[in-house]
């Protein structure tokens, strides 16, 4: 059973990490779903879409596309430190 975190945590998460409204937050996890997070060249794939489709900086697409790495790492580590704790 693999276990996830739940869409709108991440969202609010997200939300709550960078300031931004959830509406934003939605099309910054869109392109994060769309694409494997972990490649270095996924990376800048991600960055340029994140800075065309919410018209910023690329220096506000890395900061976004760091915060929310951070995010999913941070969930990953604490499943597999704690993998027997309920969600509730």
């Amino acid at each position: 059973m693999v276990k996830k975190m739940n869409k709108k945590e991440f969202i609010n998460e997200l939300a709550r990490n960078l300031s931004y409204p959830e509406d934003k937050c939605l099309i910054i996890d869109e392109i994060l779903e769309s694409n494997f997070v972990i490649s270095k060249k996924n990376r800048d794939k991600i960055i340029s879409q994140l800075s065309i489709k919410l018209d910023i900086s690329t220096q506000d697409a890395t900061h976004i596309y760091d915060i929310s790495v951070k995010i999913i790492k941070d969930e990953v580590v604490r499943n597999l430190k704690h993998p027997f704790r309920s969600k509730d």
